[in-house]
């Protein structure tokens, strides 16, 4: 998340004069507080619809985000036209729009069965707890935790903190209800050995690129991925269980836990262990992002610069 929001054109004075930054950050979270505000208070539908309105208006006004979603999907579809190109990026921007609206009711997914269908035939995470859970940026990922609490099961996640510390403490409070423990991203693998073995199980998303990660290939093309789903779990002999969300129909979702990945070769080093099991996760999520492609939010840049299509010059 960006460091500002409404004050994004003040950022430079914001970084000089610590008293502007935290007016900046309280005027965000101002801002943020009644939006999400707002979107509680509609019906969960009407407010996942708007949700993708006001993404769909946003996101392709932003130029350089939007070339960035743009050349991913780009790079993942290199034989679509520019086109279906753009089309898949504005659905992209719903996507993230409908996700924004969508959470101030994640408690609603936990309670409400008939917006949130779990799918455990191929893997029940009950019997397997605790164990590492990896999802894609694939429709929306935060209910899997809804769906971890419906099941009963104690969870932690990963997150990458807000710069501002007052959405940071809202983004914390509003995840108590699920009996979700976020744990923030740096600095992370002690907090999550420790939530493994007190009973918790472990909420990833990992198809983004991370920089000091090792390559994956990821629709054809290698992209730095972390080894830490995979080493976590060989190191506390915990599963590694791919969970995939979709979308039926507006704010309602089928969570499905899928059988756990392993090792290829169980006699191999740690390191070349982890290498194949996240390689194996991506090859999923490639599967499943093929299968919804409009479904995927994938607003960061996932691979080198430079990386160029391999079917580019036929567009």
């Amino acid at each position: 998340m960006a460091e500002f929001i409404i004050g994004a054109p003040l950022k430079g004075p914001a970084q000089r004069y610590p008293w502007l930054r935290r007016l900046l950050w309280r005027i965000d979270f101002v801002f943020v507080w009644l939006l999400l505000r707002a979107f509680r208070l509609l019906p969960v539908d009407l407010a996942s619809r708007l949700g993708a309105r006001l993404g769909g208006w946003i996101g392709p006004r932003l130029k350089s985000k939007h070339r960035l979603v743009r050349n991913n999907f780009a790079i993942a579809f290199p034989a679509l036209s520019t086109g279906a190109l753009e089309h898949l990026a504005r659905d992209c921007w719903r996507q993230g729009g409908r996700i924004l609206a969508e959470y101030p009711h994640l408690d609603r997914f936990a309670r409400e069965a008939e917006r949130l269908s779990i799918d455990t035939a191929g893997v029940n995470p009950v019997e397997l707890q605790p164990c590492v859970i990896a999802c894609a940026h694939l429709s929306s990922w935060e209910v899997v935790g809804s769906a971890l609490t419906r099941l009963g099961i104690p969870n932690a996640t990963l997150y990458s903190p807000p710069s501002n510390p007052y959405l940071n403490r809202m983004l914390l409070s509003s995840r108590a209800v699920l009996n979700c423990e976020l744990v923030p991203r740096d600095n992370s693998a002690r907090a999550l050995v420790r939530a493994l073995r007190g009973g918790r199980s472990v909420g990833v998303v990992v198809d983004r690129r991370v920089d000091d990660g090792e390559d994956v290939t990821f629709f054809g093309q290698p992209k730095a991925t972390s080894m830490m789903p995979a080493k976590l779990a060989l190191k506390q002999g915990c599963a590694l269980v791919p969970a995939q969300v979709r979308r039926l129909r507006d704010a309602r979702y089928q969570v499905s836990f899928h059988a756990p990945i392993t090792p290829q070769n169980p006699t191999a080093s740690e390191r070349e262990q982890a290498l194949d099991m996240m390689q194996q996760l991506h090859n999923r999520f490639t599967e499943w992002i093929r299968e919804e492609p409009s479904d995927w939010l994938c607003s960061k840049r996932l691979w080198p610069r430079g990386t160029v299509p391999h079917a580019a010059e036929d567009r």
